[in-house]
């Protein structure tokens, strides 16, 4: 996609080409549908009693935002698991999504050691490296991507791979509601790009400032993603709080040091979709 003149946007901050994957989001996604339907899939993953996904920093951000999105519809227990070893409770009746961008996040290679010894189902998402070849090595079912839709070659840039693979593999195991509209999904992403026309005025308030995103239900995962971007992508500090656990400790807190009204910028994610409650307390929240 032409970087657009109208937004007065200075690319050349943009070293890393952060810009061109972001818009590249629909074609990872396209290319996912595409391609995942192929792959071979975990012995009787639709027998499994909880599900762990394992990754690292950008690598997780896929499996979190699914694991929020579906929390409605999944039929087991889900947990994103950030961490050299995996919960006690994983063993032959669990699916593990082993996920690394790379294939030689070290954390991740240590849970797909763990999976393998406890015989648990496991499917490895990379786009290459040492967990490509473990899952060579080992017969494990596995999407290997070509990730030619993230010229930025950031993991946390080739969300679309990850977010999709996870939900045609869920589907496929039946852990989820069949997802018969995946396809659509790709064109109504390019048709939302005008939405980021708004975005320079977004810049401008957050700069300077210290971004608090708030988000609830099926969006947490988004949110958590969103900070981490801000992190990375902007290297400036952020945080994330849910509602309604914000309103039973952060209020509490929010008077003190004195400045932050002055260094501090709520960001509020709202949906049609949150519980009525929810939808009535974010205006309250936000006026506080």
């Amino acid at each position: 996609m032409k970087k657009p003149a109208h937004l007065n946007l200075d690319f050349n901050l943009d070293s890393l080409g952060i810009w061109d994957s972001l818009v590249a989001f629909p074609e990872q996604c396209r290319q996912v549908i595409r391609e995942i339907t192929t792959q071979a899939i975990p012995n009787q993953c639709y027998l499994a009693e909880n599900i762990v996904i394992s990754g690292m920093g950008g690598s997780a951000l896929g499996g979190r935002i699914v694991a929020y999105l579906e929390r409605q519809t999944l039929k087991i227990p889900v947990i994103i698991s950030t961490e050299f070893h995996l919960p006690n409770f994983v063993n032959e009746k669990s699916l593990v999504v082993v996920t690394s961008y790379s294939g030689n996040t070290a954390e991740t290679l240590s849970s797909l050691s763990e999976a393998r010894a406890r015989n648990a189902g496991i499917f490895v998402l990379t786009s290459g490296g040492q967990l490509a070849k473990e899952a060579t090595r080992y017969s494990l079912p596995a999407y290997v991507f070509n990730p030619v839709h993230n010229p930025s070659a950031q993991p946390r840039m080739g969300l679309g791979y990850d977010i999709v693979a996870i939900i045609a593999l869920l589907s496929r195991c039946q852990l989820i509601h069949p997802a018969h509209d995946l396809g659509k999904l790709p064109g109504f992403l390019q048709d939302r790009q005008n939405d980021y026309d708004s975005l320079p005025e977004l810049a401008k308030l957050l700069k300077g400032r210290i971004p608090v995103i708030v988000a609830s239900e099926h969006l947490k995962g988004s949110a958590f993603a969103f900070r981490n971007q801000l992190n990375e992508n902007s290297k400036t500090f952020a945080s994330f709080f849910d509602l309604p656990e914000l309103n039973h400790h952060l209020l509490e807190g929010f008077s003190k040091p004195v400045t932050n009204p002055d260094n501090l910028y709520f960001l509020f994610v709202r949906s049609s979709k949150y519980h009525p409650e929810l939808n009535r307390r974010y205006p309250v929240t936000a006026q506080v």
